[in-house]
């Protein structure tokens, strides 16, 4: 008999971070979008700010961003094979 070589429970912690790792990516891209839409330069603000209205994108947007960073997560290998039928 083989042993199944995934271990039979997920890593939540592990999850957690890749969801909000991809949630607050997103925030930070759409920002910069923003930025450079409105006319600006990236270089005009310091990491500082930038990250400052990230959070406040994400408080703005944390459902969408978490849930489209959810549909994301699960298609990782590592997490898909956890995954429900």
């Amino acid at each position: 008999m083989k042993e199944n070589p995934c271990p039979s429970k997920i890593d939540e912690q592990r999850f957690q971070m890749a969801v909000m790792c991809l949630a607050l990516g997103r925030a930070k891209t759409a920002v910069k979008a923003d930025i450079l839409a409105n006319g600006q330069k990236l270089g005009q603000f310091s990491c500082r700010e930038i990250n400052e209205r990230r959070e406040a994108y994400f408080a703005a947007n944390m459902e969408e961003l978490i849930t489209q960073a959810l549909v994301d997560v699960w298609r990782i290998p590592e997490f898909a094979r956890h995954q429900r039928q």
